[in-house]
């Protein structure tokens, strides 16, 4: 039975990248699906953007995405360190620093909105996905349900929050099979933040986040990959990154083990 793995917000974390792909492919997922901000905060941004094409690039434009294009033709293309720079800046310019011109023109070409099967994709909210707006609660998912409500597929899958939840027009109406597997009802107008392959922000679970969509079946699997976070934590430092990207991977004992 047809099934899509959604991943999003890799931001250039292959270690992640990697192991995901390996549980996706594990799964039995027929489809892969992106949803934005393949690079951005960590160390090998021309490396995952190869992986997502060889993959079939079937990808939407994330914000840092769509940035990257803007350091890029502002040509901050210098061999100089970004260790004092902030790490959403770093990120990018590391990322206009070594993506191939071929690689970095797809990536600038990204269409902010996609439909898959009987769901809709974008990176952040569909009333204005070019504003890349957070879906992080009821008021800021409002505008996108009641856009899903008027639609004929009312499924949505976004990034960009870097957190799994789910929101819908009723949520009595969810049938949630167990913690991490819920049954949507046809009709039910339904938002679901994926959460963040590369940069999960969720303390108490640093695992690298996707989803899985059956849509025969109507329901979607929160999945968890673990990873070396410790590998992807010295890449960032090796490529001479703000320490800050890498502490987000980690828990504070890590993070003073390897970091002092």
């Amino acid at each position: 039975m047809k099934s899509i793995a959604l991943i999003t917000d890799i931001h250039a974390n292959l270690p992640a990248f990697k192991n995901v792909l390996r549980d996706v492919q594990e799964s039995g997922a027929t489809e892969i699906v992106f949803l934005g901000d393949i690079v951005g905060y960590g160390g090998s941004p021309a490396e995952c953007v190869h992986l997502v094409r060889a993959l079939g690039g079937k990808c939407v434009m994330g914000n840092h995405d769509l940035e990257m294009d803007k350091y890029r033709k502002r040509r901050y293309l210098t061999g100089d360190s970004l260790r004092n720079e902030d790490g959403y800046i770093a990120g990018l310019i590391r990322a206009a620093q070594t993506l191939p011109e071929e690689d970095a023109d797809w990536l600038a070409k990204l269409p902010y909105t996609d439909i898959i099967k009987e769901a809709h994709v974008a990176h952040g909210s569909l009333d204005d996905p070019e504003a890349f707006d957070y879906i992080e609660d009821a008021e800021t998912a409002k505008d996108t349900l009641t856009f899903l409500a008027g639609k004929k597929y009312k499924i949505g899958f976004f990034g960009h929050t870097h957190q799994p939840k789910i929101f819908s027009e009723d949520d009595t109406k969810l049938d949630w099979i167990n913690e991490t597997t819920v049954r949507i009802p046809e009709g039910l107008a339904c938002a679901v933040t994926v959460g963040s392959c590369g940069q999960p922000r969720t303390p108490d679970d640093l695992r690298s986040c996707w989803a899985l969509w059956k849509p025969a079946e109507r329901v979607v699997e929160f999945k968890r990959t673990e990873y070396s976070r410790l590998h992807a934590a010295q890449d960032i430092a090796k490529a001479g990154l703000p320490l800050e990207s890498a502490a987000r991977l980690l828990n504070d004992s890590e993070y003073s083990a390897v970091f002092g």
